[in-house]
């Protein structure tokens, strides 16, 4: 969760709320147009919108995302201990605010779980769309009831991917039906399609695996086609 580039920086002192946005470049054509100089000119008109975003953000938010999985886990029945032991997987929450165009934001809560002590390292990424779309305006301006609301909805969404965790095994990855699909909110600014599977669809949210994680997205903001 340290690692930071020109389009990922941390909200908070603890590094568990995280702002991503890709927006301010001049596109893939300067890279082409103008070599490594185009594409380091292009990273850093990205940065500086980056670091104008996370000034207005910084400290605003008040998530807390490991009382956020404390309480789901805790509400859902799964024991999580403080201190892992060498063999022990490791779980760490945390917040994405993502922009997904020039004047929108998602959040989304995020659980990333490692296995350090295997002899095969592993990890992977778990992701669920909060509910709503933000400006930066109204994120930056959110007060004690609404960044409460949004807490809850954290605490809520944890609980959601904990129990997908508990039900995930490799006989029912088996059994994910083959998709091709498009979503803004997964892949901002560059809206391409992908391949994944369709895990299951909910009243409110469409579970895909990626290449890189399994997300629970709003239909709205995702749509799929069946492989034949």
């Amino acid at each position: 969760m340290a690692k930071t580039d020109h389009m990922t920086k941390p909200l908070d002192p603890q590094q568990s709320v995280v702002y991503k946005q890709n927006q301010g470049g001049g596109g893939a054509g300067l890279g082409l147009l103008l070599g490594p100089i185009g594409v380091a000119a292009n990273m850093k008109m990205i940065e500086t919108k980056t670091d104008e975003d996370v000034a207005r953000l910084k400290g605003k938010l008040g998530f807390i995302p490991s009382v956020a999985l404390q309480q789901a886990a805790s509400a859902s029945g799964f024991s999580l201990q403080s201190v892992a032991g060498t063999q022990d997987v490791q779980v760490t929450p945390y917040i994405l605010v993502s922009k997904t165009n020039e004047t929108t934001v998602h959040v989304s809560a995020m659980i990333l779980v490692e296995s350090p002590g295997h002899p095969a390292k592993w990890s992977r990424s778990y992701r669920y769309q909060l509910a709503g779309k933000y400006s930066l305006d109204e994120l930056a301006t959110a007060d004690a009831a609404r960044n409460a609301a949004l807490q809850e909805q954290a605490t809520q969404a944890y609980g959601a991917l904990l129990r997908h965790m508990n039900d995930e095994s490799d006989a029912s990855i088996s059994q994910e039906t083959a998709i091709t699909f498009l979503s803004p909110y997964l892949t901002p600014r560059f809206e391409f399609e992908q391949r994944g599977s369709l895990i299951r669809v909910d009243t409110n949210r469409v579970w895909v695996r990626t290449t890189v994680e399994v997300a629970a997205v709003a239909p709205t903001d995702l749509s799929y086609k069946v492989v034949k």
